[in-house]
């Protein structure tokens, strides 16, 4: 068929064909290199909640709850990764943010959808940004070294130059170095504090769920919050949220995999952006290509295992020796101390460890609190630009300024306010890092069935666990969220 200037067929019914896809993805058999090679956006991700979702909230679940928190580990990273990897197959085979499909397809008034997800980002940004900084703030004043708020302050204007100014690769380098360093000495804990095995295995089986008695003598404030938002707080923070995982598929278009490769990716954009709700988008059904988009998938796919697979092992090591280590001592990372006792899971290794976790938890959470600033700002471009053409033409560069302000302002705000970590992270994560990761998986689940050409749509296995997961996270989120404001008791 005859060819435009943009890459389409003339046809009755112009068709979109993908670029090749590298050897290494046409293989059968995956070679580890290739696995490693396709590892990109989602490092930064798993980097990003290191210091929060697995140092800080898996050890206190650890410590609460002992080893029956640990099936929330498998159950929300599954749902999270099934949800992450259909919206990062979607923009891999299409060229086109899943925001931007909500806007047209979903029921109701245009662009509704995209505009609740904004909102309730744009709401999440600032707690976690001040969670993690006062945290950080926190740890340096329980070692003398001065205000912890002041430090606080300074986390969070210092780490958010860097980011803009882009200065960061050395330091960067550096923490990925320590960080992984830090997770490896972490596992060998678990081995040396010799966990009840069984009792791991045990925790993997959902079952009632209570704090452990000493939680109730010791810290009674801990106690007086209900376990159901206690653990849904962690499942929130666990490999991050709806807040990360909107600019986790956007940032995908640096790596231009799939269609974001394709020379006349942007025309393709407004394309898709100009059809009609009910519209097939009009990806090419040939044998050929439709083998050529399932070759394409594989590389979010690898970004997607590599990264939660991690984050669920790192996360699991750190609340079983939460359990074995803080627990056993009648320890629990709260208020303003949420970091300072896991220093003793390096301790148990050789006590010149403890002095390493010093260092490094510094440069992690100073780490996560530099990559929210991008990872944020990719966020609010890809809901927001879903609705807008103004926000489109500027870009993300060009909203930067207003996501960095808007952050930053209602962030420092919250650090001077005097709330501790959990109370600063608790909101954002039970509605932005569970209850709208369920309702966008649904969101997914419909587009796909609506626009997405038969050949390319998600497998019934993958149906199966975006389902699963959307329900399991929706229900979660909304019982945490009514506890949380007393409706439920």
């Amino acid at each position: 068929m005859e060819m435009t200037s943009h890459g389409i067929e003339r046809s009755a019914e112009p068709v979109l064909r993908l670029p090749e896809a590298p050897e290494g993805l046409r293989r059968r058999r995956v070679r580890p290199a290739t696995f490693l090679k396709f590892f990109g956006p989602g490092a930064i991700i798993a980097s990003l909640t290191i210091g929060s979702g697995e140092s800080v909230l898996a050890s206190r679940e650890g410590a609460v709850f002992g080893y029956a928190a640990l099936w929330a580990v498998v159950v929300g990273t599954v749902a999270k990764a099934a949800l992450v990897y259909a919206s990062n197959r979607h923009i891999t085979l299409t060229g086109e943010h899943p925001m931007t499909r909500f806007a047209k397809v979903l029921p109701g008034p245009r662009g509704w959808f995209p505009l609740l997800l904004a909102v309730i980002c744009l709401a999440s940004f600032p707690g976690w940004t001040s969670g993690v900084s006062v945290a950080l703030g926190d740890y340096l004043e329980s070692l003398g070294a001065g205000d912890g708020t002041v430090y606080a302050v300074a986390v969070l204007v210092g780490a958010a130059v860097v980011s803009y100014l882009g200065g960061y690769h050395l330091l960067e380098r550096a923490q990925v170095a320590i960080a992984s360093l830090m997770v490896v000495l972490v596992l060998i804990a678990v081995f040396v504090a010799q966990p009840d095995w069984l009792g791991v295995l045990g925790g993997l089986v959902p079952g009632n769920l209570d704090y452990l008695s000493f939680v109730h003598e010791r810290y009674p404030d801990v106690a007086g919050t209900s376990a159901w938002v206690e653990l849904t707080v962690f499942m929130g923070g666990l490999g991050g949220g709806m807040y990360d995982y909107i600019g986790y598929t956007g940032m995908l278009r640096e790596k231009k995999w799939g269609m974001l490769g394709h020379r006349e990716v942007d025309v393709i954009r407004e394309r898709l952006a100009a059809m009609g709700r009910r519209d097939e988008i009009p990806l090419s059904t040939e044998p050929a290509q439709v083998a050529q988009g399932r070759a394409w998938t594989r590389a979010p796919l690898f970004d997607m295992l590599a990264a939660f697979v991690a984050m669920a092992v790192i996360a699991a090591a750190f609340m079983i020796n939460g359990t074995t280590i803080l627990a056993e001592r009648g320890q629990v990372p709260a208020e303003d101390d949420v970091l300072t006792h896991q220093s003793q899971f390096f301790s148990t290794i050789a006590p010149v460890f403890e002095y390493f976790y010093i260092g490094a938890i510094v440069m992690v959470l100073f780490g996560t609190v530099y990559a929210v600033w991008e990872v944020y700002s990719w966020t609010a471009y890809e809901s927001l630009a879903a609705v807008s053409e103004r926000i489109r033409r500027r870009g993300q560069r060009g909203i930067r300024p207003f996501i960095y302000g808007w952050t930053g302002l209602i962030a420092l705000v919250a650090i001077l306010s005097g709330l501790d970590f959990v109370d600063l992270v608790t909101p954002a994560s039970i509605v932005g890092g569970v209850l709208a990761c369920g309702i966008y998986g649904a969101g997914l689940l419909y587009a796909d069935a609506r626009n997405m050409p038969k050949p390319y749509r998600m497998s019934r296995t993958l149906r199966t666990l975006v389902a699963a997961g959307s329900v399991f996270l929706t229900v979660a989120g909304t019982l945490a969220l009514l506890e949380y404001l007393g409706v439920l008791s």
